[in-house]
């Protein structure tokens, strides 16, 4: 937070000296009825009303203040330092404009001292004018490069402007002077998680809890830095450090409610904000984590209401915007979660919105004619489900671009309407338009009945089916592609990926071949792969078209919420999903077939983390279908034999 203004004590001469020593000693009482007494005197006392006014700022008596210092004006008009006063003072009273209006005329009639530049610099950063505060601060320290409050408001202003790299040397350069502000260190410390510098972050942090162990911001921050490193122990004691001294404090309430979040206790975490919200009713984190623990429970509809009253109080909150649209997309309201959707390009951790130097296309717009470039975006699953729109825009008569993730562009080519597919590297080609591929279902309106579902809109290429045909045994036995997992980078992946020993379960099914196409697998998942026998050949493809290839040879693919399930799905495989219990949006709530893709199965988990069930369900249909195989193979035996 920006360091409260203050007003300098003038010089003055005569029977209020004694006062203004007392003044600045801090013996407010005994100097306030010596003005009083110079006041009965003589009310026009320009010193005695400015050195009042000051004082009754300094308790709090802004109205009182105010009313002194115009007086203290009208005795004489030409002080700057009283114009300065009068400044300081409407900004206690959140004047902003008029404080401001204030200190630009201080400074037209001369008062070039730091104080009067530091003040108008608050009142900036206070109004969000961030880079005029900016310059305000620099030109304090132009005056005073000593200035430690400066620099500490300074590196404030630097990390609203999201400038972290340099709001941190700036606190470093207060705290080269002023080694023990503990503010210093705590904000330093923000900024550090800011740049995701977590470690170095959580030094400064105890620092600061060092030097002022009752600092309640700190210790918040602090807990926020250890649930960043996940020690979620070590952070709801910090937690409880900062409420044992402020029990009412939102942030450390709400924030302890992420961390027992985050552990899985997500009836307590409600509970913290439940008690953030009655203390501050309005305050918008409460109610964003709120929702995302909502979301956790899957009790999608009260998730919602708390996004909507987070965008009541905060219209253009992209958090909240982004998790009400993915929120009514689970709910299949469409109409309404395409349009919200679009605030994910606003979100710190999404990709940035592509610049092209040509207009955006959202479907208002005739193509005919037109050429229009299609971008990738997200995921490679992403990307596989949503280029099923291409075939639609190539429709309407536009000669259709994809750009797309390098693993990908050999197998895109197979799309149908699709005249050029272009790499991440590579020279794009001129077009007219462009339209992100999650776009493209609010492009065209998409709701539940509209969805394009024909399949398949993904095809093997010829020589690649030829090259790997080889590698897969002609058993007779039902062919089985699993694949378990997904990016370990993925926001969700703790959810969505099942470890292979759990996951291992179906590998016992007799009477089938198992193909193992996930491309990265550790050294302890070697092993149970091998134990069962399971055919490795994920880690041997070089691009998503080596994995059509195969893909196109098995009977069935079972996987976790990857892109090889979207990969088959898009192909007309057969898929077995498993899907957490808080589903991502797409496999919307409780159905077990998928709109997106026709021949999908969805298996769902019944509680948190509880994979067992699911599996259970698939290794039955799967040994069922098994049977069934190898039931008909000694049928058509025995008949061939007939």
């Amino acid at each position: 937070m920006a360091k409260q203004a203050t007003v300098p004590l003038s010089r003055c001469t005569r029977s209020i000296e004694r006062a203004l020593l007392l003044h600045r000693q801090g013996r407010l009482g005994r100097a306030e009825r010596i003005y009083n007494a110079v006041l009965a005197a003589d009310p026009q006392h320009f010193a005695a009303l400015h050195l009042s006014a000051i004082l009754k700022h300094q308790q709090g008596r802004s109205a009182e203040a105010l009313r002194l210092v115009c007086a203290a004006l009208n005795a004489q008009p030409g002080s700057t330092d009283a114009l300065a006063s009068y400044g300081v003072i409407l900004e206690a009273l959140n004047r902003h404009d008029e404080a401001l209006a204030a200190f630009d005329r201080a400074l037209e009639m001369g008062a070039g001292g730091p104080a009067v530049h530091f003040n108008r610099a608050n009142v900036l950063d206070i109004v969000g004018r961030y880079a005029d505060a900016l310059a305000g601060y620099d030109t304090v320290l132009a005056l005073a490069p000593g200035h430690v409050d400066a620099l500490y408001n300074r590196g404030n202003t630097l990390v609203a402007l999201d400038r972290c790299d340099e709001a941190v040397a700036s606190f470093d350069r207060a705290l080269s002077m002023a080694p023990e502000r503990a503010d210093v260190h705590a904000n330093r410390g923000a900024a550090l998680m800011e740049l995701d510098r977590i470690d170095e972050a959580l030094e400064s942090l105890d620092r600061a809890v060092a030097v002022d162990p009752n600092n309640v911001a700190a210790l918040n921050t602090r807990g926020n830095a250890l649930t960043r490193l996940k020690r979620y122990d070590e952070a709801l004691a910090s937690y409880d450090r900062a409420l044992a001294l402020s029990p009412g404090h939102v942030h450390a309430l709400s924030n302890r409610g992420l961390a027992l979040f985050e552990l899985g206790r997500c009836d307590e975490a409600l509970d913290h904000y439940t008690q953030a919200l009655r203390v501050a009713p309005g305050f918008v984190p409460a109610h964003l984590k709120r929702g995302n623990t909502l979301v956790k429970l899957k009790r999608m509809e009260e998730a919602l209401a708390s996004y909507t009253r987070a965008i009541a109080l905060a219209p253009n909150n992209r958090e909240a915007n982004f998790n009400a649209a993915i929120t009514r997309l689970c709910l299949g309201d469409f109409c309404e979660g395409w349009k919200q959707y679009e605030y994910r390009w606003d979100r710190k951790k999404y990709a940035p919105r592509p610049n092209f130097p040509r207009p955006i296309w959202r479907g208002e717009m005739d193509v005919r004619g037109k050429t229009i470039l299609l971008t990738a975006e997200q995921g490679l699953g992403d990307a596989i489900q949503f280029v099923r729109y291409a075939p639609l825009v190539a429709a309407l008569g536009a000669k259709v671009l994809l750009g797309v993730h390098r693993p990908l562009t050999a197998l895109m080519a197979t799309v149908p309407g699709i005249s050029q597919v272009v790499g991440p590297d590579e020279t794009l080609p001129d077009f007219d338009l462009y339209c992100p591929l999650l776009s493209l279902p609010l492009a065209f309106a998409t709701d539940l009945a509209t969805i394009p579902a024909t399949v398949p809109y993904l095809r093997p290429h010829e020589g690649r089916l030829a090259k790997w045909r080889g590698r897969l045994a002609e058993s007779g036995r039902l062919r089985v592609g699993i694949c378990w997992a997904g990016s370990a980078a993925h926001a969700n992946d703790c959810n969505r990926s099942i470890p292979l020993d759990r996951f291992a379960t179906i590998l016992s099914v007799s009477d089938v071949d198992f193909v193992s196409l996930r491309k990265e697998v550790s050294d302890l998942e070697t092993a149970i792969l091998r134990r069962h026998d399971v055919l490795q050949l994920g880690e041997e493809f070089g691009d998503f078209a080596d994995t059509a290839a195969v893909v196109a040879q098995l009977d069935l693919v079972i996987s976790a919420d990857t892109s090889v399930a979207h990969l088959a799905g898009a192909m007309a495989k057969a898929v077995g999903l498993l899907v957490p219990f808080s589903p991502d949006w797409r496999w919307l709530l409780e159905r077990t077939d998928s709109p997106w893709y026709p021949t999908m199965r969805l298996f769902r988990q019944t509680a948190i983390g509880d994979w067992d069930g699911p599996l259970a369900r698939v290794r039955a249909e799967l040994a069922a279908l098994a049977d069934l195989r190898s039931r008909r193979a000694v049928h058509s035996n025995s008949a061939e034999a007939g």
